[in-house]
């Protein structure tokens, strides 16, 4: 209800793995089982929306979301990224959906000029590519926008994210971090923007340079938006994410993993209302 848009690089559908990490590397991954099934994924929305676990998805009809699926992404297969889109399709026209399925990347979010060359997969998964996810992203959820500036570094904070953390079992980082562009700390009216880094993205293999890299910031600057990056971080222990991703496929709670009361979404609603009041 009080989201307005969304970007998503290589990500399927809502509650793709269906709570097995055995749909998550098969159906949600590789492509393999048939792929994301995304009538049973839509019904599935509407059935956690009737029990109020979600809100209810017509709440979508007057979003903007953004679709990038690399060429060459041996991670996840872009056939499941264009299962996202026809999931979306199911909730909104379909002029409100851009997608991006042309660049010949590997599992990345794609900037114009930092990270691996844009065809190899290693970290820090900020592909090199001539092109600027973040930005194509941005513009999509917020129209025209005024072009990107230069970022100030030092505009970027790091924070506490314990007193948000609900729940000890959570994968839930002790750090996250926030820009915050000028006019916005003086006072202006500002938007927030929520960044979620993949997998290997987080503050303990990368530090901070997913926040400071990516790509956003650049366009948050000169246009007023707040980009909040909440972080997780890997745990070989309970609960088992050894490769540090959010929780897609249920290793906080096979169940509520990806509903309200969540314990990631639960956090992550925290820190929009410590921000916004609302």
């Amino acid at each position: 209800q009080i989201i307005s848009g969304v970007a998503a690089f290589a990500g399927g559908p809502f509650y793709c793995a269906q709570g097995t990490i055995l749909y998550a590397e098969t159906k949600c991954m590789a492509g393999t089982l048939g792929g994301p099934d995304v009538d049973t994924l839509v019904g599935l929305t509407y059935s956690d929306a009737k029990f109020n676990f979600i809100d209810d998805p017509s709440n979508l009809k007057n979003d903007k979301v953004f679709v990038y699926a690399g060429l060459s992404d041996t991670v996840v297969n872009p056939l499941v990224v264009h299962s996202l889109q026809a999931y979306y399709s199911y909730f909104m026209d379909a002029g409100r959906i851009v997608t991006s399925y042309n660049i010949n990347s590997e599992h990345c979010l794609p900037t114009l000029d930092y990270g691996e060359d844009c065809t190899v997969l290693s970290s820090p998964y900020l592909g090199k590519c001539q092109y600027d996810g973040a930005g194509a992203a941005l513009q999509t959820m917020y129209g025209t926008l005024q072009p990107r500036t230069v970022a100030d570094p030092s505009r970027l904070y790091r924070f506490d994210q314990k007193p948000y953390i609900g729940q000890k079992y959570s994968s839930i980082g002790e750090v996250g971090f926030i820009y915050v562009p000028k006019a916005c700390e003086d006072g202006a009216e500002c938007a927030l923007h929520i960044s979620f880094h993949g997998c290997h993205m987080g503050v303990t293999e990368l530090d901070d340079a997913y926040p400071q890299h990516a790509g956003f910031n650049e366009w948050a600057e000169s246009n007023n938006i707040i980009v909040l990056y909440p972080t997780v971080e890997p745990s070989d222990m309970m609960p088992y994410n050894p490769n540090g991703c959010w929780d897609w496929w249920g290793y906080t709670d096979k169940i509520n993993y990806g509903v309200k009361k969540g314990v990631q979404p639960t956090f992550v609603r925290s820190l929009i209302k410590a921000l916004t009041g609302k």
